[in-house]
């Protein structure tokens, strides 16, 4: 009874609506019909939200289309203007500036390298380094695609190469110099070039601190807008006298050379004027001027492109000789040959210097000294025992091994018909004679003797009359009477030396 009850319901429910309706706006209205009511009322009342009204939605544009496009060069290539586009609109790189490098190969010296490498330079600023990376990666597939060549991108950081990079940063950031830890170093991803190998253009994307520490813009740019670029490091002044006390209370007084520096003037006489400088303050000054600072300035020159000639490394090396700093590190003999040895060798390899003859007869009385104990107090010059007849030299005052491979250089090097190789190795045999003679090493001792006798250098002879005297074992001494005396009794004696005749017979009759 309740189910025919409810079908009946439902029938009668049906049947009214069909014939008189109870809802007859409801009937009427269709889909279309309800769409345009409610928007024809919404409308015209202006309740529509913002973003139904395209009338007051605001312009939202881009940043990327924003970038300024920079002026290109005359009979630029079509592909120069390609890529600088796609920089600006579709990678976002801002500050684009293009130099054209094709009519400087001759006019400018500072820019001479760039004249090499590429025809046109662009320089461009990310927003940071990870935008940097993701943009070079985007450019190399660009250039792939669109230009079909295969680019070279240097200055990128993978991401696994980077964890391994700061590993090992980690590890070894202790031992590391002190040129090495700066921010260079030690933020990657900030300098990244890309060699587009089409038409000599090179591309350089750089976050805007790395690019206001290099200032490309100088080396490139042409001689009339040099001025532009050039980066002013001066403070400003101030009419407070506290500021002035404070500064003046707080800075070094060293401060005033290294202003007198332009780091960007990048020329052989101002680094080498600086590097000069620093030396002698180093000398005066050891702590305001550690090694360390004159090694960075070193490498801070051989980096710009600036040749290290041997005038410089002499200088250098003749330095770290005489550096209190250096040898107060040197705990043994051992040791201070040690390091002495391999520091000549290490600048020549790193610096890729290269001598000459000359040049190496030069630098061997130099690295005699490294490897012997000349500033000994036991060591025993010739000047020394002159003055004092009656000093003893039985002490044995070691030197390296290196000495006896520098004799066997110079002997090889020098050109006994050359008048000025003859001179420097008459300075060098002289040092060899007193480092032997105090180390009693005789056979090599002897060794020079010999050689001098037979190219007549009557000086090595002399000078080796009061190193025998002094240090030298009676069979040396009976030797250097029998052999040596009668000639320099024939060639004559000079007064100084005349005393010393009657000293070794002496030393030969009581020994």
């Amino acid at each position: 009874m309740l189910a025919r009850s409810l079908r009946c319901v439902r029938c009668r429910t049906f049947a009214r609506a069909s014939s008189s309706p109870a809802f007859p706006s409801l009937v009427k209205v269709s889909s279309s019909s309800f769409t345009s009511s409610f928007s024809s009322s919404a409308l015209a009342k202006n309740d529509a939200p913002w973003y139904l009204n395209p009338e007051e939605s605001p312009s939202v544009t881009s940043p990327l289309k924003q970038i300024e496009i920079p002026d290109l060069p005359e009979n630029h290539p079509q592909t120069l203007e390609n890529l600088v586009v796609y920089l600006a609109q579709e990678l976002g790189i801002d500050d684009l500036l293009v130099f054209d490098m094709r009519n400087k190969k001759h006019e400018d010296s500072v820019a001479e390298g760039a004249c090499d490498m590429a025809d046109f330079m662009v320089l461009g600023t990310g927003k940071s380094a990870k935008h940097l990376q993701k943009a070079s990666t985007q450019l190399d597939f660009y250039i792939k695609h669109n230009l079909h060549q295969l680019p070279l991108t240097e200055g990128i950081l993978k991401s696994g190469v980077l964890a391994r990079y700061h590993r090992r940063l980690q590890k070894k950031g202790k031992k590391a110099p002190n040129y090495s830890k700066n921010t260079y170093g030690a933020e990657p991803n900030t300098w990244v070039m890309t060699d587009t190998k089409s038409d000599g253009i090179i591309i350089h994307m750089l976050t805007e601190e790395r690019r206001l520490d290099l200032n490309l813009e100088y080396l490139w740019s042409d001689a009339s807008e040099r001025e532009k670029y050039e980066r002013s490091h001066m403070r400003k002044d101030s009419d407070d006298i506290f500021r002035g006390i404070r500064y003046f209370h707080s800075s070094a007084s060293h401060r005033a050379n290294d202003s007198a520096f332009d780091a960007y003037d990048i020329t052989f006489d101002n680094y080498s004027s600086r590097f000069q400088k620093l030396l002698k303050s180093h000398i005066v000054e050891p702590k305001s001027t550690p090694l360390a600072k004159i090694k960075d300035h070193l490498d801070l020159m051989y980096s710009a492109g600036l040749a290290i000639n041997p005038d410089l490394l002499y200088s250098y090396f003749n330095t770290i000789l005489q550096s209190e700093e250096f040898n107060s590190k040197l705990k043994s003999e051992a040791e201070a040959f040690k390091r002495r040895d391999t520091l000549f060798s290490n600048i020549i390899q790193k610096y890729n210097i290269k001598l000459t003859t000359e040049e190496v007869l030069k630098f061997i009385p130099l690295l005699i000294v490294s490897g012997s104990q000349i500033d000994n107090t036991l060591f025993r010059t010739i000047k020394d025992i002159i003055e004092n007849p009656e000093i003893g030299g039985d002490h044995i005052v070691r030197h390296s091994k290196t000495i006896n491979h520098l004799m066997r250089l110079s002997n090889k090097v020098a050109d006994s018909l050359n008048v000025g190789h003859r001179a420097m190795k008459r300075e060098i045999d002289l040092l060899l004679v007193s480092v032997y003679a105090n180390r009693q090493n005789w056979i090599h001792f002897n060794q020079i003797i010999e050689a001098a006798i037979i190219r007549n250098d009557i000086s090595i002879l002399k000078a080796a009359l009061p190193l025998v005297t002094a240090c030298a074992d009676l069979k040396t001494a009976v030797e250097f009477n029998d052999r040596v005396l009668p000639l320099l009794l024939e060639a004559g004696l000079d007064p100084e030396l005349e005393q010393f005749v009657d000293l070794l017979a002496k030393r030969i009759n009581n020994p």
